[in-house]
């Protein structure tokens, strides 16, 4: 594969075009960012793009990328769960009640006596709190998706359980089998995925604040590309970047704009090997991390960053786009508590403020669990997942060379 150099890895992008928005989003309390919004509904996330609208790779073989979507896929509709969405603390204190007091604390005039038995209700006698310690509280699961329609990759190739525990796969909207989205099946009837109108929820459309910051804002960067349609051997990094994009007056990022590469401040730079097959981009399996950080526990906290995006098994499958950007999904295996970690940093708050149930959500994330299996206990603890990716041309650079090399 050619070696380059600083210059030469700033790769002019080649097509112009627009982007999505949303809405930031951290420990359930969203702030509206601008007044558009990402379709839920897109094409099919890695369809092959005919050769003829594909433009040619540049001469050296390198082609920069800014991710500015990076959201979990859902399908939209309410039919995947037929009870509705899952219920907010409130509710779930109310179901544990005798039906006469139930009505009793819904009266308008006992609304204060109702407000502090469900917040009690989030908390333990030794201190602890529904979120922050969820595996210290006794509740359901959370109700699962129904639907056997389902966005993500096969991780397993196929075969329920190779990598850990037994589950049944989804199909994918425009029929491809053997799914493997546990993360969804778990959390997809929730409000934070689904929404109450089936269109989506905050996950959505609230994580861009932290792109648009720079906190979580990553890169990926091709290099070896002979072919936009073919190519047997392609490396890529898949990279955060402290750098902050600039966006135009509608909040979509701006095409061309420069990045580097970084691992300082909890950020990451992951180097994968892929392929490139009739103008999708595939990778091979390995562990992918990513930076993620939520509000208090984010890399402006004093005490550091306590959360990471991490993929056991992780793996990209992207498409070419006739107008130069990437559309795809990233997936692997997540660790359980890892899928609730925003709400958990976020405490009691995230109970008694946002009405998350994390309990709930960490015993459906139990039982969907279909990864990385403990041998002395037989459960698995990871969950498997996947996001959906839309990266737009960009100038990336990557780490100096020496200091690659020492890694």
């Amino acid at each position: 594969m050619p070696s380059t150099d600083k210059t030469s890895r700033r790769i002019s992008p080649w097509i112009k075009g627009g982007s999505l928005v949303g809405l930031a989003f951290g420990l359930g309390v969203l702030a509206p960012l601008a007044s558009e919004l990402a379709p839920v509904s897109t094409p099919a996330y890695s369809e092959p793009a005919p050769e003829t609208k594909l433009p040619a790779p540049p001469a050296n073989g390198v082609i920069g990328f800014v991710v500015q979507t990076f959201a979990p896929p859902i399908v939209p509709g309410m039919d995947a769960c037929p009870t509705g969405t899952a219920p907010r603390l409130r509710d779930v204190y109310l179901a544990t009640v005798p039906e006469a007091e139930r009505a009793r604390l819904m009266q308008k005039q006992n609304e204060q006596e109702l407000t502090r038995l469900w917040h009690a209700y989030a908390s333990g006698p030794d201190g602890s709190n529904i979120c922050s310690q969820p595996d210290k509280f006794s509740h359901a699961a959370y109700p699962l998706v129904a639907s056997k329609h389902g966005i993500g990759l096969d991780l397993d190739g196929g075969s329920p359980g190779a990598d850990g525990c037994m589950h049944e796969n989804f199909q994918s909207p425009t029929g491809e089998q053997g799914i493997d989205n546990q993360e969804y099946r778990a959390m997809g009837c929730t409000l934070e995925f689904r929404g109450k109108d089936g269109q989506g929820g905050d996950q959505l459309t609230g994580m861009r604040q932290f792109h648009n910051s720079g906190e979580w804002t990553q890169v990926i960067l091709l290099k070896g590309v002979d072919s936009l349609v073919n190519d047997p051997d392609v490396e890529v990094i898949y990279a955060n970047t402290a750098d902050r994009p600039e966006l135009d007056s509608k909040g979509n990022f701006l095409r061309g704009q420069s990045f580097t590469v970084s691992e300082e401040g909890a950020r990451h730079r992951n180097v994968l090997h892929g392929r490139i097959v009739d103008g999708v981009l595939t990778t091979d399996p390995t562990d992918i991390r990513l930076a993620q950080t939520w509000g208090q526990g984010g890399a402006r906290d004093i005490r550091g960053n306590r959360s990471q995006y991490h993929y056991i098994k992780g793996r990209l499958r992207l498409s070419f786009q006739s107008d130069g950007a990437l559309r795809g999904l990233v997936g692997g295996y997540r660790p359980l508590f890892d899928v609730i970690v925003s709400p958990a940093l976020g405490g009691i708050g995230s109970a008694v403020v946002a009405g998350i149930d994390c309990a709930s959500e960490y015993a459906a994330l139990q039982k969907a669990a279909d990864g990385v299996r403990d041998p002395k206990t037989g459960q698995c603890t990871a969950v498997s997942s996947a996001m959906r990716i839309e990266a737009i041309p960009a100038f990336v650079t990557d780490l100096p060379a020496t200091r690659t090399a020492s890694r």
